[in-house]
């Protein structure tokens, strides 16, 4: 009896901590989002698709990740996202092309495992919204 009771109390501790070290952002929502890569930042409000505005905010709440990381960010390189939601910033993110990240419930920086597709997908977004802006000039 104190056998099981001793190896029930383990498995419920082994459980807890796994449960309590969780390698995954807390998600989000998002009406509309702004996005930039390097220095530029454009606004997306009614010029970025619902569809992709949900691809992001679904990739968003699916990041993550391998660990904390000493590696800078390549700002040169790197897409910010805000994400609004009700008019208030529900989340920012900070991405560049080697998977090295940031959030704004963070101060450190992450790497993201090689299976998620997030920098690629905002570089789309991005792309798309500065060619709208350069075509209303």
């Amino acid at each position: 009896m104190k056998r099981s009771l001793f190896i029930l109390s383990i498995v419920i501790i082994v459980l807890i901590i796994n449960g309590c070290s969780n390698n995954s952002v807390k998600a989000i929502k998002a009406d509309y989002v702004d996005i930039g890569l390097g220095q530029s930042l454009y606004e997306g409000y009614n010029k970025v698709e619902q569809e992709s505005i949900q691809s992001l905010v679904n990739s968003y709440n699916q990041i993550e990740y391998i660990g904390q990381t000493s590696q800078q960010l390549d700002l040169d390189k790197t897409i910010s996202i805000i994400f609004v939601y009700h008019d208030k910033i529900s989340g920012t993110l900070m991405i560049d092309d080697k998977g090295i990240f940031h959030t704004d419930d963070s101060e450190k920086n992450y790497q993201i495992s090689t299976n998620n597709d997030t920098y690629e997908q905002a570089l789309k977004v991005y792309e798309n919204l500065k060619q709208k802006y350069s075509n209303a000039k």
